[in-house]
């Protein structure tokens, strides 16, 4: 059942559904709402469609403003203000760009007037000005890392580690004081905004075990269509040598990881390991690029399953 609701500890509306929809698709929600003419209903998700859309595209951009603020002062020896601001420069049209914005005006028309047929060419049409620049910068993200990665993969974790804050830090702030079924909801917000599953509209598998929700997306809509391609136009797999050759506790002891994926070994289990005692969200990355990617949200973190603990070099607390 949906519930579109404002969350006073995110500061903002997120979606809290329950278990049998919150792994839909918004764009399958909102289209559904605008199809039966519940138009409130429409009108709501169609805002929170675009906001959830523009909050991934915005983490990818800081991200990647990040890293070429990192390469200019490794490689250019610049101080951090020049850097900052040739990086900003670099990017500004990315960030400032409205994408959605002029489709949004037009799907809200078109459901306000009961239009179906031009409310789905409108949803359609946002959805696909998000679409097709999000796995572009997926991949330029990927190149730029890889490229880091060639004086020593240590800059790679150098990278991630400075923008950390200003993605997973600042995100996942009020994370301890979540409910586990808020961690669920924010976490699959974040991958419905990333354009996961088979249609790339975001759709996610959600499953409760006794210990813990089970999140799996098939594909990831980052890094697994880089590694798979994209199921939705048949485009293949993205072509890189952007892959790590040493292993390391940050690539759950693997070569061959993506350089892009290699994030959620750091940010979700590394890093939060070495600060907090256990990983915040782990997951089972495989190399296997046909395999689904799942991640887990534990009821209680202090029962973490030992097995996630040693592949980032991590000891399970006693």
């Amino acid at each position: 059942m949906l519930k579109l609701e404002y969350n006073a500890k995110l500061g903002r509306v997120i979606r809290m559904d329950d278990i049998d929809t919150i792994g839909r698709s918004t764009y399958a929600m909102l289209e559904d709402a605008f199809t039966a003419g519940r138009t409130e209903e429409a009108l709501a998700l169609s805002d929170y469609y675009l906001k959830e859309l523009r909050i991934m595209h915005d983490i990818l951009m800081t991200w990647a403003q990040d890293i070429i603020r990192f390469m200019i002062v490794r490689d250019a020896n610049a101080a951090q203000p020049t850097a900052q601001a040739l990086s900003a420069a670099i990017c500004k049209a990315w960030r400032d760009f409205e994408f959605g914005v002029a489709p949004l005006r037009r799907l809200q028309a078109a459901i306000r007037e009961g239009d179906i047929g031009r409310a789905s060419d409108a949803l359609e049409r946002l959805w696909l000005e998000f679409k097709i620049p999000h796995d572009v910068l997926v991949a330029w993200i990927n190149e730029m890392l890889n490229y880091l990665s060639k004086t020593t993969e240590q800059h790679v974790l150098d990278s991630i580690l400075e923008t950390h804050q200003s993605i997973w830090g600042d995100r996942y702030a009020t994370w301890d004081q979540m409910t586990p079924w808020e961690k669920v909801a924010l976490t699959v917000e974040g991958m419905r905004g990333h354009l996961s599953g088979a249609s790339r509209k975001g759709d996610v598998i959600v499953r409760e075990e006794d210990d813990r929700f089970v999140i799996a997306f098939d594909p990831c809509g980052t890094g697994g269509v880089l590694r798979r391609g994209d199921p939705e136009t048949g485009r293949p797999a993205y072509r890189t040598d952007g892959v790590n050759r040493e292993a390391h506790d940050w690539t759950w002891g693997k070569v061959g990881v993506h350089w892009y994926c290699s994030h959620c070994a750091i940010a979700m289990e590394w890093l939060p390991g070495r600060r907090r005692g256990h990983p915040l969200r782990p997951l089972d990355h495989t190399l296997d690029h046909q395999a689904p990617c799942v991640w887990y949200i534990y009821k209680d973190e202090s029962q973490t399953r030992a097995y996630h603990y040693p592949r980032t070099g991590l000891t399970k607390p006693t």
